[in-house]
C-alpha cells in the first residue's frame, strides 16, 4: 500500500508541467476559435447569448459559494463561542448558584469580542435566564413557553439557529443562536443563547464587491430578508417577507441549491438567481444578476459589427480567462491533495478509514510490522475478519457508539504482534456527508507501548520510593536532594532540616574516620557499599541501621547521584538478643539452660584434649520440691528456685557455669582444673558441700519460709573421648544414687552404676520379648490343710531365659510394673491358670483344687480390667468357684470404692478373693468389713518369727482372731518347720503354705503329688 501511495504522489508531482502546457493550449485554442467565430458570426451570436446566460449562472454560483462560506464562518464563530461557554458552564456544575460571577465575566468577554453577538445568556432547565451579558439585565426572564425553548427541552438537538425574531422591546429583528447544556448524566440542563444582530451581517456583506446589476442577500427559513447588498432604494428593510412560491417549494426539498430566473420582489427587476443553503443553519444565500444589464452588450453587438466582434473577442477572452481560472482551481485542488498526502505520509500514526458497513477503505502505516494483515489484503474486508475476536468486539461497540452519537470516541487496547504485546491508543471520528448521512469512521491509531512501559516504570519507581525502606538521594557532592517518608520517620528530621545538607549530620561518632574511608573507597571502586552502621536521630538517640549506598552514573560515565537505602534494625537487634537469651538462658533464674550447658561441656572437652585440664560436672536435685509446689503453690516454687539459684551463684567462681536443667535440677560445670583426677574429685566434693551449706539457712518465700535440702551427683571430666551426653548420663546415675541414699547426700559416679544400668536396660529389652518368644512359665506351690492334704495351689510366674535360665521374680516383677508390661503378662498368667482349672475340672482327683493368682494393683486399676478378665473367663470356660484372686493392701490406698466395685462384679461370677501380705501395709483395718474378701493370708515375715518374737506372735494371733470374727478363712504362708505349724494350729489356723509342704513345682509334679496322696 505504501508503494502505491508513493506512485500516486509521484504522479501528482508531474501535474505542474502539465498545467503549464494546458495554459498554453488554452490560449492557442482561443486564437483559433476567434478566427472561426469571425466566419460563423451568426452562429456564434446565438452561442454568445447562451454563453452569457451560463456565465451569469456560474458567476452567481461562485459568488453564492463565497457568501455562503462567509455566512457559515460568521455563524460558526457564534457556535464556537457558545461551545466554549457551554463547556465553561458545565465545568462549574451547571446553572447552580455558585460561580455566577465567573460566568458573568465570560459572557461579557465573549459578547465584547464578537461584533455579531449583541447579547449572551444562560438559561436553566426551567427556561429562566440564569445570567446574561449587558449587566445581567435579563436575569430571571422566563421563556419556557416558547417553541424555541421547547424544541431543546423535548428533543436531543445540541445546537439551533432561529429565523428572525421581532423584539418588541428593542423594535428590531434578531437571530438567536442556542446550544444545549447537559448535566453529568447527559440530561437536559439548560441553554446558552446568543442574540445575533442582522446589522452586523449587513455591514459585513457591504464590504464585499458586487458587479453592476448583481445583488447578494441573506434570507431566513421563513423567507424574511436578513441582509442585502446593495440595499434597495425602495425602503426594503430587514424582516421583509419575500413572496415566492417557487422558493417555498424548493425549501421543502433536501436540495442544497437552485438556479432560476424571476422578478425580484425587492426591486421588481428580472434577475437570474442562485439560492444556496448555508450548511445546517436556517439561512439561505441569494445571489442575483440583472438580466437586462447582462444582455445589454449582446444587443449592442447586433447593431454594430465591430462592436459585436469586439464584444465577441472580449467574451472569448473572458471565456479563456474563466477556463484558466477553473484550470488554476483544479491545479490548486491537486496541489492541496498532494500536500494532504504528503502530510498523511509524514504521520507516524496508523490511519484507517472504514465505510458505513465497517469495511477497510484506506490504510496508512509507515511501519508494516504494526499491521496484522497487509494493506492490500485488508482493503475491502470487514474489521471482524481482520481483528482478533476480543479486539473486534471492543471496536464493534466503539463503531456503533460513533455511528449513533456522531461524536469522537477514544479507547486503548493491547495487541499481540508476533511474539510481542504492544499497546495502542485509537481516536475514532465519524465521517458524514453534507446531508449528515453516516459514511463511516476515521481511526487514528498511535503506538503507546513505550509510554505504557514508561508509565509502569514510573509507578514502580514511585512505589519503591515510598517503600518501608528509608531512601535518600544526594548529588555528586553528597548534598541531600530528596528523602522519602520512611527516612524522615526513622531519623526524626523534616525535609526542610535535611534538603541541601550533608549526610554527616546523622553521624553518631560510633565509627572512626578509617571506617568511613573504607566505606567510600568501596563505593568508588565497586559502585556500592552495604553494611551495618550506627547513626543518630534528631533527638540524639543512637540506633543501628542496615545501609546500602549506590553510585549513579550518567550516559557519559560521569557520577551524577548517590542513592542510599536504610532500614532501622533496632528491633531486630533487640530480637536477636532476646532470642539468644531465650535460646541459651533459663527464663526463670537467668542462668544457663541445658543447651548452653551442653555447649560449655563441649568447650571443656576441647580444653581437656588440648591442655589436659580436667573438669567436674555436679548435678543438684532439690529434695521433695513437689511438696513446696503442692503446699505453697507454683509461684512460691518459682520464687524458691530463684533464691536457690542466687545462693548457688554466690558460691561459685566467674569461670564456673551454673545452669538449671529441669524443674528442680541444677548443674555446675567446673572446668580448667590443673591437676590429677583425684585432686579434681576433692575440689568437686568441696564445692558440692559448699552448695549444700548454702541451703542450710531457711529461704523466705512470700510470707512463708522454707528449709530445703538437696541431693548431689558428681562425675569427673577426665576423658576427652566421651561426649557431653555421656557425662550428663554419668551425673544422673550418681544423682540417682544420692537420692536413693536419703536427703542431703553426695555421690560420685562409679562405673559399676553404669554397668547395673546397662544390665537393667538389657534385661528390660529381653523382658519385652519374653511373651512373644513364649519364655514365661507357671509353677505351683502347694497349699495344705491341718492334716497335710493338698487343697489348692498358688500360681507363681517364672521366666525361663534362654541364656540365664530361670530368672528370679525379684528381678523382673518390678520391671514388669515400671514398664507397664504387667497388664499383658498378668492376663497371660490368669488365662494359663484358668485353662489349667478347665483341664482339672474333668478329673475327680483334681477338680477340688483351687488356684490362687496374684493380681497387681496396677493391673487391677486399669479401666478395661473387668473386660479383659471376663474375656479370659469366656475363652477358657474355667470353673470360677475354684479360682482365687490374691490382692494386696496397696490396692485400697487409692480409689477404694472403684476396687470394691470391681471385686463385687467378679465375685458375682463366682470368683473368690484373698488378701495377700496382710499386716504389712499402711491402710486402716476398717476396710476389711467393707470389702468382699474370702480369705486372709498371713505374711511370712510374721509367720517365721512367731516362735522367737512375742510381738509377731501377738500380731499373728490377732490376725487369726480378726479373720474368725469377720467369718474369713485364714492361711499362713512361709511355714518352714513343724514347730511353726504346730503353733499356728494351736492358735486356730488350719491352712498352710511353705517349704515345709513343698516348693513351687511344675503342674506335672502337682498332679503326681495328688495321685500319690490318693493312693496313700
Amino acid at each position: 500500500m505504501r508503494s502505491s501511495r508513493s506512485d500516486e504522489l509521484a504522479h501528482k508531482t508531474q501535474a505542474v508541467p502539465m498545467y503549464r502546457r494546458q495554459q498554453r493550449q488554452a490560449i492557442v485554442i482561443f486564437a483559433l476559435a476567434l478566427c472561426v467565430m469571425l466566419l460563423l458570426f451568426g452562429w456564434l451570436l446565438e452561442g454568445q447569448y447562451q454563453q452569457e446566460i451560463r456565465s451569469a449562472e456560474s458567476r452567481a454560483i461562485s459568488r453564492s459559494n463565497v457568501v455562503a462560506e462567509w455566512a457559515k464562518g460568521m455563524l460558526g464563530q457564534s457556535g464556537q463561542a457558545l461551545f466554549t461557554l457551554a463547556e465553561r458552564v458545565e465545568s462549574v456544575g451547571g446553572t447552580g448558584l455558585n460561580n455566577t460571577a465567573s460566568i458573568q465575566y465570560a459572557l461579557e468577554s465573549l459578547a465584547g469580542y464578537m461584533p455579531l453577538i449583541d447579547e449572551l445568556g444562560v438559561l436553566n432547565a426551567q427556561g429562566r435566564v440564569w445570567v446574561s451579558s449587558s449587566n445581567n439585565r435579563h436575569a430571571g426572564l422566563d421563556i419556557s413557553e416558547t417553541d424555541f425553548f421547547r424544541s431543546f427541552q423535548q428533543g436531543k438537538q445540541q445546537e439551533l439557529v432561529t429565523p428572525l425574531y421581532w423584539s418588541s422591546q428593542n423594535q428590531q429583528f434578531y437571530l438567536y443562536h442556542a446550544r444545549r447544556l447537559n448535566d453529568a448524566s447527559g440530561n437536559f440542563n439548560g441553554l446558552v443563547v446568543a442574540r445575533l444582530v442582522p446589522q452586523t451581517l449587513i455591514e459585513a456583506l457591504q464590504q464585499m464587491r458586487v458587479y453592476d446589476g448583481e445583488s447578494m442577500a441573506l434570507i431566513d427559513a421563513n423567507l424574511k430578508l436578513i441582509a442585502r447588498h446593495p440595499m434597495p432604494t425602495n425602503g426594503a428593510t430587514v424582516g421583509r417577507q419575500i413572496e415566492d412560491s417557487a422558493t417555498q417549494q424548493w425549501l421543502k426539498t433536501q436540495e442544497a441549491s437552485q438556479t432560476f430566473t424571476a422578478l425580484s420582489s425587492i426591486d421588481g427587476r428580472e434577475r437570474l438567481f442562485h439560492l444556496q443553503r448555508v450548511s445546517h443553519y436556517p439561512v439561505l444565500v441569494a445571489v442575483g444578476v440583472d438580466v437586462q444589464r447582462l444582455l445589454a452588450g449582446w444587443r449592442q453587438r447586433t447593431l454594430v459589427l465591430t462592436g459585436v466582434m469586439a464584444i465577441i473577442a472580449l467574451l472569448g477572452a473572458w471565456g479563456v480567462r474563466h477556463y484558466l481560472n477553473r484550470l488554476a482551481l483544479s491545479y490548486q485542488l491537486q496541489t492541496r491533495e498532494m500536500r494532504m498526502d504528503a502530510l498523511i505520509n509524514s504521520l507516524q500514526d496508523l490511519i484507517f478509514v472504514f465505510d458505513g458497513e465497517g469495511r477497510f477503505r484506506f490504510i496508512h502505516a509507515i511501519e508494516k510490522d504494526k499491521l496484522l494483515l497487509g494493506s492490500q489484503q485488508a482493503l475491502g474486508l470487514h474489521y471482524q475478519q481482520v481483528l482478533p475476536p476480543a479486539l473486534a468486539n471492543t471496536f464493534d461497540a466503539i463503531f456503533h457508539q460513533v455511528q449513533q452519537t456522531r461524536q469522537v470516541a477514544t479507547f486503548e487496547y493491547p495487541l499481540m504482534l508476533g511474539q510481542q504485546q504492544r499497546y495502542f491508543h485509537a481516536t475514532v471520528s465519524p465521517l458524514a456527508s453534507k446531508t449528515k448521512y453516516f459514511e463511516g469512521v476515521l481511526s487514528v491509531t498511535r503506538d503507546i507501548t513505550d509510554a505504557k512501559q514508561a508509565e509502569v516504570e514510573l509507578q514502580i519507581a514511585a512505589a519503591a520510593f515510598q517503600a518501608h525502606l528509608g531512601i535518600m538521594v544526594t548529588d555528586a557532592r553528597g548534598n541531600i536532594l530528596k528523602v522519602n517518608d520512611t527516612f524522615k520517620r526513622i531519623t526524626g528530621y523534616s525535609d526542610e532540616e535535611m534538603i541541601g545538607k550533608n549526610p554527616r549530620m546523622f553521624s553518631s561518632g560510633h565509627h572512626n574516620a578509617a571506617f568511613y574511608r573504607r566505606l567510600w573507597r568501596s563505593v568508588m571502586a565497586t559502585g556500592n557499599w552495604e553494611g551495618e552502621i550506627w547513626n543518630q536521630r534528631k533527638n540524639g538517640e543512637l540506633f543501628p541501621e542496615w545501609l546500602t549506598i549506590s553510585a549513579v552514573y550518567g550516559h557519559g560515565g560521569e557520577l551524577t547521584h548517590y542513592v542510599a537505602t536504610m532500614s532501622d534494625i533496632s528491633e531486630r537487634k533487640a530480637a536477636e538478643q532476646e532470642i539468644h537469651q531465650l535460646a541459651f538462658y533459663d527464663p526463670l533464674t537467668g542462668f544457663a539452660n541445658r543447651r548452653l550447658f551442653i555447649d560449655r561441656i563441649g568447650t571443656a572437652l576441647k580444653e581437656l584434649n588440648r591442655h589436659q585440664r580436667c573438669g567436674a560436672l555436679i548435678l543438684i536435685d532439690i529434695d521433695n520440691f513437689n511438696h513446696v509446689n503442692d503446699t505453697l503453690g507454683h509461684h512460691a516454687g518459682d520464687q524458691l528456685l530463684q533464691s536457690i539459684a542466687r545462693r548457688f551463684g554466690r558460691m561459685l567462681r566467674d569461670t564456673d557455669t551454673l545452669a538449671r536443667l529441669g524443674s528442680d535440677e541444677f548443674a555446675v560445670l567446673i572446668e580448667g582444673i590443673d591437676g590429677s583426677p583425684r585432686q579434681t574429685q576433692q575440689l568437686a566434693e568441696h564445692i558440692a558441700y559448699k552448695l549444700l551449706a548454702a541451703l542450710d539457712e531457711p529461704i523466705s518465700v512470700g510470707e512463708e519460709s522454707a528449709l530445703v535440702t538437696a541431693s548431689v551427683g558428681i562425675t569427673i571430666i577426665a576423658d576427652s573421648q566421651r561426649s557431653a551426653d555421656d557425662y550428663l548420663q554419668q551425673g544422673d546415675m550418681a544423682l540417682s544414687q544420692a537420692k536413693a541414699s536419703g536427703r542431703r547426700a553426695v555421690r560420685f559416679f562409679d562405673p559399676s552404676m553404669q554397668a547395673k544400668l546397662l544390665a537393667k536396660v538389657k534385661l528390660e529389652s529381653e523382658l519385652r520379648q519374653a511373651l512373644e518368644h513364649q519364655q514365661w512359665r507357671l509353677h505351683y506351690q502347694p497349699q495344705v490343710d491341718r492334716l497335710g492334704r493338698l487343697i489348692g495351689v498358688e500360681a507363681l510366674l517364672r521366666w525361663q531365659h534362654p541364656e540365664r535360665g530361670l530368672v528370679s521374680p525379684g528381678e523382673f516383677i518390678p520391671l514388669l510394673e515400671s514398664t507397664g508390661l504387667i497388664n499383658d503378662v498378668g492376663e497371660w498368667v490368669l488365662e494359663e491358670a484358668c485353662q489349667q482349672l478347665a483341664q482339672w475340672a474333668g478329673s475327680p482327683l483334681l477338680n477340688r483344687l483351687t488356684i490362687s493368682v496374684n493380681i497387681s494393683p496396677l493391673q487391677f486399676r486399669e479401666n478395661n480390667f473387668l473386660q479383659r478378665v471376663e474375656q479370659v473367663f469366656q475363652r477358657t470356660q474355667a470353673p470360677l468357684e475354684q479360682l482365687k484372686l490374691e490382692v494386696t493392701e496397696t490396692l485400697f490406698v487409692e480409689a477404694r470404692d472403684d476396687a470394691r466395685d470391681k471385686m463385687l462384679s467378679l465375685k458375682a461370677l463366682g470368683v473368690r478373693f484373698s488378701l495377700d501380705d496382710f499386716g504389712t501395709g499402711y491402710s486402716s483395718l476398717a476396710y476389711l468389713a467393707q470389702l468382699p474378701l474370702d480369705q486372709l493370708k498371713i505374711d511370712q515375715s510374721f509367720v517365721q518369727q512367731v516362735l522367737e518374737s512375742k510381738a509377731n506372735a501377738a500380731i499373728v494371733e490377732s490376725t487369726i482372731a480378726l479373720a474368725k470374727s469377720l467369718n474369713l478363712d485364714v492361711i499362713a504362708e512361709g511355714v518352714e518347720v513343724e514347730a511353726q505349724q504346730a503353733w499356728l494350729m494351736a492358735h486356730g489356723c488350719h491352712a498352710f503354705q511353705g517349704y515345709l509342704f513343698g516348693r513351687p513345682v511344675s503342674v506335672n509334679d502337682i498332679e503326681a503329688a495328688v495321685l500319690a496322696q490318693s493312693y496313700a
